[in-house]
């Protein structure tokens, strides 16, 4: 589902979901409530994994996906950044 498809569903911005996402914004109860009724899980499944069979033999949160290397500005200075993905699918 993208980010575009949740928010229609949760009647909220894409910039809000974006922020949900990262971590940057703080999802009260009714969000949290939008957010389970558009996943059709209970608020707790969005918190709780351990009763997502498919998540904990997939390994839950031990394996993330890929990321490039990127560019990081420190003072006016370049700073090459590389994230080596050391658990593999």
């Amino acid at each position: 589902m993208s980010q575009q498809d949740l928010a229609e569903l949760c009647e909220l911005s894409v910039d809000q979901i974006a922020n949900i996402e990262r971590g940057k914004s703080f999802a009260g109860e009714t969000t949290i409530a939008m957010l389970a009724d558009a996943f059709k899980v209970s608020q707790r499944a969005l918190f709780d994994y351990t009763e997502n069979q498919v998540f904990v033999k997939g390994g839950g949160m031990k394996w993330r996906a890929g990321r490039k290397s990127s560019t990081l500005r420190l003072r006016d200075r370049k700073v090459q950044v590389t994230i080596q993905n050391q658990h593999k699918r």
